[in-house]
């Protein structure tokens, strides 16, 4: 019987070790994470997902969510471009609460054919800012296309007198 050497069995399995950690790099490393989940088919589900995934700090949620009518920018976006963006996004919208306000339309957010506007009110720290969410129609459902970041006012600063 020939016992097998330790350096023998070690050989193999560090080849497998690096032959996955390979395979996990490319697929991390490629533009953001690809999904096949399809948006929600209502605007305001779209925005309520988008607000949750702010609130859970999740930036694969967020960038899912986020897009134009060719797709989520999650799968059209350089990994760390996209993971900037929607870090501000989501410090600018963090909040303790929000509020979808009814109605489709407030003076000065103009939308174009195929988009719908959404507007939420946020809660956060003593402030109410409604802030507009532009949304665009991709594959049966609805993408964050814009986000009025103005209106959601600064978000190390206290709230504007009124």
């Amino acid at each position: 019987m020939k016992l097998m050497s330790i350096r023998s069995v070690a050989q193999p399995l560090r080849l497998s070790f690096l032959l996955s950690a390979i395979v996990l790099f490319v697929s991390c490393s490629s533009r953001g994470a690809s999904s096949s989940v399809p948006p929600p088919a209502d605007p305001e589900a779209t925005v309520r997902s988008f607000l949750h995934a702010v609130s859970a700090n999740s930036l694969a949620g967020m960038g899912q969510l986020w897009g134009n009518s060719n797709g989520p920018l999650a799968n059209n976006m350089e990994r760390e471009t996209l993971e900037q963006r929607l870090t501000v996004i989501r410090i600018y919208l963090e909040h303790e609460e929000f509020t979808i306000v009814p109605g489709d339309h407030v003076a000065g957010v103009n939308v174009e054919a195929g988009e719908r506007a959404v507007f939420v009110q946020l809660r956060r720290r003593g402030c109410t800012p409604t802030v507009p969410f532009t949304l665009v129609y991709y594959q049966g459902g609805w993408l964050v296309r814009d986000i009025d970041l103005a209106a959601a006012g600064n978000p190390t600063r206290r709230c504007a007198e009124r």
